[in-house]
């Protein structure tokens, strides 16, 4: 990094610019020099010393030798894995064992999948050489991101809201390097680089040399608004959207841009997040925090439910926009932020930002061509989401007038907040009365929108779905111009139903559990991989389909039964699914019961009823509630499926929260569990005098900022129960606050984790189990040891005792007495001879032959030295771990491992 230090004149991107590409050559001179070792060769060296310590183990300088060949040998071992998973891209696999060959694996298969071995060309001929490929891909990308027949100037537009002066300020204030280095700590490591080569982690490991540099780029495109054009060259790389794709329409273009320009880009965001969500209706739920895609489903769902009541005609259209990132008027887009009070220098420098970049199109990892563009927004640029969202806010002004001029009839005219309309990115969804002219107004907007946004509706994909009772369904698609459809449909990931979500309706989450497990690479995991795969990837994809919808038991059953398959590889399950779904403590793996996690989803739900502020927890307030009080509304047949699995969450919610009061305007006094988790109704047994007031709030006793209980003399025997409630005026209002296990004293925020230990089942704490996951320990090594403790190892006595044939029951190790877990790990001869050398080491562990005993004495004289107990349980575990190890290699490899290996340095 020396390089840094020596800048040429010209401006601070120039120079910053130049100073990478310096560096870039010393690396490369670097990596042509350097002397080349691979992992196997250092392998192999150090077995032979170890083969000659075996010889001469007094030898001080053969073992000085193979401690330095053990620490070389694990950090390139480190290393290798880092750049694998690095190029594999499984963010999810965080915490398992080293799975180098399923990296490579998922490598191979990310290379074969994303490989272009064929294409259709212009005149719709399929093209297999290489030079035709790359040629026609260029041709593409250029024509596609090139437009001649955009409008040059647009009318008056007209929008709900408008940024303040204030909100200006924030936007161009001076960039500080608190706010640029928060940017680079905090991005990930493991993206891809841009064209200059250089990933978020470069410039986070030198980031003491870097960031001056950095600053005064950053800070100067913030005055001049003016960018380098190398810090915004991109690489296009292709990702197909389907398997066996030959049509370029049919790829992603994904934009590798340099980290450099990102960081500018990463600021206006977080400058411009400050203002989304004030400048952005609530029928937007794409990139805007505190709005959630779940919510935006579940109001879909509540939605079309109303397609089976009786009553006039309804109809769903979901539109498709066509290439939506790529095409989009840039010209529109300013013209558009100028109309919403952006401003002009913000905008001007929004405009350098995505007018300037220049592309090449990666094929086969090789760049190629060299072009610019006059419209479109890159996938992959951070500023892109805000910037897509601002257009699709013009939609909604289109469609909110056209309402207002009553062209359009909505569904829900009495339901106040009012919805036209769902947005969610470029996923549409109108719900209209499809009378004649409301269908050609809204195919009149799509027009309107395509023709000064460039959005093009693809009329094709689109469809448009009618309630039974609707009548000519034919001719009113035909004004639309879209083709008619049927429910159920697939919307944002999961079915949009008429009714309730049944088992055929849920198969695709099914399939998607399987293809994840049924993947050829996902032979190269290892046990602890298995069991990270399912945690992070399956029940992440499961944690959104239940807040989205109600599935159905069956479905639950059949995800877990492929989940348990997957990590015991299709064979005996040593250990029950209901056992690994218990906490490390309570005798498993931290695995979570899908019963457990919907029913925790469910009550997530209805703690975001209650909080209110979304689209969609106030749409469902005025459309069951009324003016009916949450905590004592009952349940009615006509509820729909969502809203009564939120009201039969209210005994769970009640426990876990809170009210925190300001003045009590808000909070109901009889009916509300303010007082710790109980309401007042509660306290009195349920039984209230009916000349005490329903309704009434707790402001009725409430004074200058103190409870004044006997002002209102129902309250005056309650009076000791109510003056144990804070009254916290430095609040705007009351409101509730989270307050579940494991969240005391914490920011009062919902807490997933809490939440479910509240719904999930509770077993016995074991304290052995809690003392063999505790930190340090390699997780192969944990999981060994806990299948030894849960008694779960297939040992040959226990394959017999499963009806398996066995030929030997000999244990391999000795050859002297039957295989049980007791021999093997404690009895045999040569294991015997490892503990006791591990207990030497530890000067005092227990020779006791079991293993509960040894952690109990290792436990119960932990105490005196924490350092001396880490150690003790990773010789421990390690010792398990490689006797289980051993005795596997002899007897599936035929290979014996010399004894020495098995001390623990």
């Amino acid at each position: 990094m020396g390089e840094m230090h020596h800048f040429p004149e010209g401006t601070a991107q120039f120079r910053m610019v130049h100073k990478l590409k310096q560096i870039k050559r010393t690396i490369r001179g670097w990596v042509k020099t350097r002397p080349r070792t691979s992992l196997a060769d250092k392998e192999a060296e150090l077995r032979d010393i170890q083969v000659a310590l075996q010889a001469d183990i007094m030898n001080g300088e053969l073992a000085a030798t193979e401690k330095t060949l053990i620490e070389e040998v694990s950090t390139m071992r480190l290393q290798e894995e880092i750049s694998a998973a690095q190029r594999a891209k499984c963010t999810w696999l965080r915490d398992g064992d080293r799975c180098t060959k399923f990296f490579y694996d998922v490598i191979r298969t990310r290379q074969h999948r994303n490989s272009i071995p064929r294409l259709l060309n212009a005149e719709g001929r399929l093209v297999g050489d290489p030079v035709e490929i790359r040629e026609e891909a260029v041709r593409f990308y250029t024509d596609l991101y090139q437009q001649t027949d955009y409008p040059s100037t647009f009318p008056a537009l007209v929008t709900k809201r408008l940024v303040t002066r204030h909100r200006n300020s924030l936007l161009l204030a001076p960039v500080r390097m608190e706010e640029v280095e928060d940017i680079v700590m905090k991005a990930n490591p493991n993206k891809a680089p841009g064209p200059d080569g250089f990933s978020s982690g470069f410039f986070k490991r030198h980031w003491g040399v870097l960031k001056a540099p950095v600053l005064a780029a950053v800070q100067e495109f913030f005055v001049t608004g003016k960018l380098l054009k190398e810090m915004n060259h991109t690489f296009l790389t292709l990702v197909p959207k389907k398997e066996g794709a030959t049509s370029l329409a049919d790829f992603r273009p994904i934009a590798c841009c340099n980290f450099l320009y990102k960081i500018i880009t990463h600021l206006m965001c977080r400058r411009m997040e400050v203002i989304m969500q004030g400048l952005v209706s609530r029928n937007q739920a794409a990139f805007i925090k505190g709005r959630s895609i779940a919510e935006h489903s579940l109001l879909a769902h509540e939605m079309v439910r109303e397609f089976s009541k009786p009553g006039g005609m309804k109809a769903c259209v979901k539109l498709d926009l066509r290439k939506a990132y790529d095409t989009v008027n840039r010209d529109f887009l300013c013209h558009l932020m100028l109309a919403m009070g952006f401003d002009e220098r913000w905008v001007e420098r929004v405009r350098e930002c995505i007018c300037s970049p220049t592309f090449s199109v990666l094929i086969q990892g090789t760049p190629h061509g060299y072009f610019r563009s006059n419209r479109g927004l890159r996938q992959g640029d951070p500023l892109s989401p805000y910037l897509f969202t601002l257009v699709m806010e013009y939609f909604t002004c289109l469609m909110d007038m056209t309402v207002h001029s009553k062209r359009i009839v909505l569904l829900f005219r009495l339901v106040s907040p009012v919805v036209s309309h769902l947005i969610y990115a470029d996923d549409l969804l109108v719900l209209l009365q499809p009378t004649m002219r409301g269908m050609r107004a809204l195919s009149d907007i799509m027009v309107e929108f395509g023709r000064l946004s460039g959005l093009q509706l693809n009329r094709e994909k689109s469809r448009v779905y009618f309630s039974s009772r609707c009548t000519q369904q034919e001719e009113r698609a035909f004004a639309l111009g879209v083709d008619r459809g049927e429910l159920p449909v697939k919307y944002l990931g999961v079915p949009l139903t008429v009714n309730y979500a049944r088992e055929q309706d849920c198969h695709s989450l099914v399939d998607f559990a399987q293809r994840r497990v049924e993947g050829w690479q996902a032979a190269g995991l290892s046990f602890g991989g298995r069991i990270e795969l399912v945690r992070s990837v399956i029940a992440g994809i499961t944690m959104f389909w239940f807040q989205s919808i109600q599935i159905p038991t069956a479905t639950i059953r059949k995800v877990e039964a492929i989940c348990a398959d997957f990590i015991w590889r299709g064979g005996m399950h040593a250990i029950s699914w209901d056992q690994l779904c218990r906490p490390r403590e309570e005798g498993g793996v931290g695995l979570r019961t899908l019963h457990a996690v919907r029913k925790a989803a469910c009550v997530k739900m209805a703690w975001r009823f209650i909080k209110g502020g979304s689209l969609w927890a106030d749409w469902m307030a005025n459309r069951y509630l009324r003016r009916n009080n949450f905590w004592a509304c009952r349940i009615d047949n006509n509820f729909s499926v969502t809203f009564k699995a939120i009201l039969r969450c209210r005994p769970v919610l009640q426990t876990a929260i809170c009210r925190n009061m300001k003045d009590g305007t808000t909070t109901d006094l009889w009916l509300d569990p303010w007082v710790g988790s109980r309401s007042l109704l509660e306290i009195l047994g349920g039984q209230l005098d009916r000349e005490a007031g329903r309704g009434l709030t707790c402001s009725r006793i409430i004074r200058e900022g103190v409870w004044r209980p006997e002002t209102y003399p129902y309250t005056t025997q309650l009076a000791k129960e109510i003056r144990l409630v804070t009254i916290d005026e430095s609040q705007q209002a009351d409101s509730w606050s989270w307050a579940g296990p494991g969240t005391g004293g914490g920011s009062g925020l919902f807490c997933f984790r809490s939440c479910y230990d509240l719904v999930r089942p509770h077993n016995d704490r074991t304290e052995e189990m809690d003392f063999i996951w505790g930190k340090g320990v390699a997780r192969k090594m944990q999981l060994c040891a806990y299948r030894l403790l849960r008694g779960r190892l297939m040992t040959r006595d226990r394959l017999l005792r499963f009806g398996m044939q066995i030929m030997d029951a000999k244990c391999v190790l000795c050859n002297e007495d039957d295989e049980s877990m007791g021999h093997i790990f404690f009895v045999c001869p040569v294991s015997w001879h490892i503990w006791t050398e591990q207990c030497s080491q530890l000067r005092g562990v227990g020779t006791d032959r079991d293993i509960r005993s040894i952690l109990s004495w290792i436990r119960d004289h932990s105490g005196r030295d924490p350092g001396w107990a880490r150690r003790a349980r990773v010789r421990l575990a390690a010792s398990v771990w490689h006797i289980w190890k051993e005795r596997n290699r002899r007897i599936f490899e035929g290979l014996t491992t010399p004894l020495l290996e098995f001390y623990i340095a």
